[in-house]
């Protein structure tokens, strides 16, 4: 049964009409740009780590750092290094067994190749990267694959005492560390990912030699 109103009809399945400052403006009401439907449970997510960038740089004091097991993710290298342009730390250079060769024979560049132990490890804010450690036996050296040992076993930060290096670790983290199921070799491999084409020398044309010989 309808309802009269002195106005007119107004029936059962009628919408109200809408009153108010969104209304008259035309403007839809104002919404919280923080309301969880307003984020995709994805728009956060971390990316794979195939897909993650891997720095090759020793970690700093501060961090705490997870050293994979795998044997894949440790290799020896011959390596030129040289400081920095812009004078801050140091720049590698992945020579190849030729270029080893030739570089350990010149009397100004022998002091510039360096073997060096690569560690991939990944610290508490999963940034990944490769450890450079040097292939000797001085304390330095000794000291930090002692530190890369313990980073294997759990979360590790590296610090300084004396001539050595010491280990700190901590049971706080408990997040497992994750490592990438690729090799070092390869085109696709991490050594590829890391030094790309502008940091492998391949001949004694490489910018980087040049600029040491001219």
């Amino acid at each position: 049964m309808s309802q009269e109103f002195a106005e007119g009809a107004f029936t059962e399945n009628a919408q109200p009409e809408a009153y108010g400052p969104a209304a008259t403006s035309g403007k839809p009401p104002a919404r919280d740009p923080f309301a969880p439907e307003n984020f995709s449970p994805t728009s956060n997510a971390v990316k794979s780590v195939e897909d993650l960038t891997i720095e090759l740089r020793t970690p700093n004091d501060e961090e705490f750092v997870r050293v994979s097991e795998d044997p894949r993710h440790h290799v020896v290298a011959s390596l030129l290094v040289v400081s920095r342009e812009e004078g801050f730390g140091k720049s590698y250079f992945l020579l190849t067994p030729e270029m080893r060769l030739w570089a350990s024979n010149q009397p100004s560049l022998c002091k510039f190749v360096k073997t060096m132990h690569l560690f991939l490890f990944v610290n508490q804010d999963f940034e990944y990267g490769l450890w450079p450690v040097r292939h000797s036996l001085d304390n330095w050296s000794i000291s930090d694959l002692q530190v890369v040992e313990t980073a294997k076993k759990g979360w590790t930060r590296r610090y300084t005492m004396g001539k050595v290096r010491k280990s700190h670790t901590t049971t706080s983290i408990d997040t497992p560390a994750d490592f990438p199921d690729k090799s070092m070799f390869g085109k696709d491999g991490i050594l590829a990912q890391v030094f790309g084409e502008a940091f492998v020398i391949t001949s004694q044309d490489s910018a980087a030699i040049t600029k040491l010989m001219r």
